[in-house]
């Protein structure tokens, strides 16, 4: 039984299953749409295996890539979650979203990128977090923007090309309260 990370009006952020590779290879990772923007180009069965095993959360931490299903019926739509981030030089935390294309213009990536805001702040001691994103891809960007986060600087990332690197100050003034549709601990609709 998967086990939920964070769970907002119409997503669950959970742990990750054997079942959920195909689904996530098949719209996700063999996707050349979606994958121009995270590696430049689909993974093969093998790799996507790979990152699949190694990377995805199959226990349930909250601190590695989770798979994103919708809430009625249990659709995956691809993945997202925080994990550790060190391009500044610090023990930071990353956030980040992997839609399928289909999921594309619903509101998904800034929904779970609200939760993932709520629940890291809630879940860590960490005074900010981050994301990346490749500059030509302005969907995500657009989604970084909407939920409060602000661009830092631009890197070069070994082997794919520069990246921008957006921040969310724990310290920052408030500009949206998270609450919980069901119970405590969960991000809901946003209020502002």
């Amino acid at each position: 039984m998967p086990t939920p990370i964070i769970v907002t009006n119409r997503l669950v952020l959970r742990s990750a299953l054997p079942q959920d590779f195909e689904p996530l290879f098949s719209n996700v990772f063999s996707d050349e749409q979606v994958m121009l923007h995270l590696a430049g180009k689909p993974f093969g069965r093998k790799d996507a295996q790979a990152l699949f095993d190694e990377a995805f959360d199959h226990q349930g931490t909250g601190r590695k890539i989770g798979v994103l299903v919708e809430r009625s019926g249990d659709a995956v739509v691809g993945y997202a979650g925080l994990k550790p981030f060190h391009a500044l030089g610090e023990e930071d935390l990353e956030l980040g979203f992997v839609l399928k294309s289909a999921a594309w213009g619903k509101g998904y990536a800034t929904e779970i990128g609200y939760g993932q805001l709520e629940y890291g702040f809630r879940t860590t001691d960490k005074p900010r977090l981050l994301a990346q994103v490749r500059p030509a891809n302005s969907g995500s960007a657009n989604a970084l923007r909407k939920i409060g986060m602000t661009f830092i600087k631009e890197y070069e990332r070994p082997g794919m090309g520069v990246w921008q690197i957006y921040a969310y100050q724990r310290d920052a003034k408030p500009f949206i309260e998270l609450t919980s549709p069901d119970k405590p601990g969960q991000a809901g609709h946003v209020k502002r």
